[in-house]
């Protein structure tokens, strides 16, 4: 009986050190701690107010922005948030689906890769490497477009 607790102490062991592993991985990814740090858990914003900020903190600059919109320039590209009224009837993934085609970055000359990241009531589009940063403040759903009109992961 006693080997019998053992063993299942031992497998309930093994299971919690596998899952914290594969949630160090997923969090951290492939590189361990790389100096990597946890992302955010994102939550609704009220405004646009919070989302502005932290693309400044991430170096865009020349941001124009009202309550519900923000645009700005990152390194000349452009990059725009914004949060989602919830008497418009449309959740964030569905306004995300068009803007992973990157029309607006078209529309401006803007044809290099891109990144979409989207919050519960929020969405966030500019170079990836912005982006990759703003998600640590924001938290949310990142996907990486190869060009406008592309292909997007």
């Amino acid at each position: 009986m006693r080997s019998q607790r053992i063993l299942v102490a031992g497998a309930v062991g093994a299971t919690v050190l596998a899952s914290g592993g594969a949630a160090a991985f997923l969090v951290l990814g492939p590189g361990g701690g790389d100096g990597a740090r946890p992302v955010a858990s994102a939550t609704a914003q009220r405004d646009a107010t919070a989302i502005t900020e932290v693309l400044r903190r991430h170096g865009a600059t020349e941001c124009d922005d009202d309550a519900e919109r923000v645009e700005c320039r990152f390194q000349g590209r452009y990059v725009a948030g914004t949060v989602l009224a919830s008497d418009l009837g449309m959740t964030a993934e569905e306004t995300a689906q068009s803007w992973r085609t990157g029309v607006a970055q078209s529309a401006l000359g803007d044809t290099g890769p891109f990144a979409v990241l989207t919050g519960p009531n929020w969405l966030v589009t500019g170079p990836g490497e912005l982006v990759d940063g703003v998600r640590r403040d924001l938290g949310g759903d990142l996907v990486h477009c190869d060009r406008p009109m592309g292909s997007c992961a």
